[in-house]
């Protein structure tokens, strides 16, 4: 009874929120930024035909508007496809993130229950890997927005102490052995579990050469040497027979190379250590066989997951596409203002403004949310999505005891 005599100011409360955020005044967030000087462009041309029309009785100005009638239907068509395909890259981006998520809380799990503890030194690798799945997905939100290396606030005290990052993140000077699994394996094994890694700040992959960098309309350059034939490359004075052969990584056809170019990014590298340390597990019988296969189905979605977000920011939409209905778009409003002239004169310019606006809107709308993995404001928030996952991995490493021993009973 004491509920019915509460105040209910659901109407306040409504105009409040109204007037805080109408979305119909918002700027931040909206495509206006970028549209802005297109829709003012078709206005100012807009203003011209009117003057010259109304003022100057250049009558010939005006057109027929069956011209464009039979236009509008497919440019309608060409703006939905762009939109919905748009769309559809950033649904694709956030639910592979959520598939992330839910794949690091499953094998956080399965690592800090069913791996048993008998020394101190298993507690610090256990500690670590779990450090490592959180690593995972700060770093492949690195890397999908470009940013290389291993010099970031968020990766700051995730990666082991004596990391020995890809070799596209370390000087290229010869390392004997680098890619022996006991090199690979032994940063798990040492050090304090809350000390920051021993990593090489500042260091970030290095981008392709110029032969390697793709035509400025995409796809791959026909002038560079790994698309000629050896025979074609040795008949040119550009790319010396020598030379070539000298940038084989290969020692012989039975040998793998020590070092040299070769390189890996950061979260594939994470997923590869988190699998060696499976594996001495696996070798130690510290895990049972169902765990570790529920731990390397996981790795697997994970690195799925991984190749799925590069297949998003690696594959745009085609150039011929994008290019084509942004002409079809600027023909389409630019030959606007002829058919409307005659028959609305001077409210021609607001109404050409007004589908400008509309328009143009529609085809920003596209290209913003096209690659979700940025910092614009309609962009996905993946810093949100990493703290988030920061605070119930270490709510894990700091409350939850690893041993199941009265857990129940004690409730510590």
């Amino acid at each position: 009874m004491e509920r019915m005599h509460q105040p209910r100011n659901y109407g306040k409360k409504l105009l409040k929120e109204w007037k805080q955020y109408p979305d119909v005044l918002r700027w931040r967030g909206s495509v206006w930024p970028t549209i802005l000087p297109s829709v003012f462009g078709m206005g100012i041309l807009s203003f011209a035909i009117a003057y010259a029309y109304i003022e100057f009785h250049v009558k010939k100005l005006a057109l027929p508007p069956s011209v464009i009638s039979s236009i509008s239907i497919v440019l309608g068509l060409l703006l939905a496809f762009r939109t919905n395909t748009a769309y559809s890259r950033y649904s694709e981006g956030r639910q592979l993130w959520q598939s992330i998520v839910t794949t690091i809380r499953n094998q956080a799990r399965v690592i800090w229950c069913n791996i048993p503890e008998k020394t101190q030194a298993d507690h610090l690798e256990k500690m670590r890997c779990m450090k490592l799945l959180l690593a995972f997905a700060v770093a492949s939100k690195h890397h999908i927005r470009g940013e290389y290396g291993t010099d970031y606030y968020d990766l700051d005290r995730l990666l082991p102490p004596n990391w020995t990052p890809s070799a596209g993140q370390i000087p290229q000077e010869p390392v004997a052995e680098l890619h022996t699994i006991s090199k690979l394996l032994n940063p798990h094994l040492i050090g304090d579990p809350l000390a920051g890694a021993s990593v090489l700040p500042g260091q970030a992959a290095p981008g392709p050469s110029d032969s390697e960098q793709p035509l400025a309309g995409g796809g791959d350059n026909p002038d560079n040497p790994v698309n000629q034939t050896m025979a074609e490359n040795e008949a040119s004075q550009n790319f010396p027979s020598e030379a070539l052969r000298n940038n084989n990584t290969w020692a012989n056809d039975d040998d793998l190379p020590d070092e040299a170019d070769a390189d890996m990014s950061l979260p594939l590298e994470i997923i590869f250590r988190v699998g060696l340390y499976v594996a001495q597990c696996n070798s130690d019988d510290k895990i049972d066989s169902v765990s570790s296969g529920t731990i390397t189905t996981g790795l697997n979605t994970l690195i799925d997951c991984l190749g799925s977000f590069e297949r998003i920011v690696n594959t745009p939409i085609p150039k011929a596409y994008t290019i084509h209905l942004k002409q079809a778009l600027g023909l389409y409003l630019v030959a606007l203002p002829f058919t409307l002239v005659a028959s609305s004169e001077w409210m021609m310019i607001p109404i050409v403004a007004l589908a400008s606006f509309t328009l143009f809107g529609i085809e920003g709308i596209g290209s913003e949310i096209e690659n979700p993995f940025g910092y614009q404001d309609n962009d996905l928030p993946l810093n949100q999505y990493c703290e988030q996952l920061r605070k119930e991995i270490e709510y894990i490493i700091y409350y939850v005891p690893p041993e199941t021993e009265n857990i129940l009973v004690s409730g510590s």
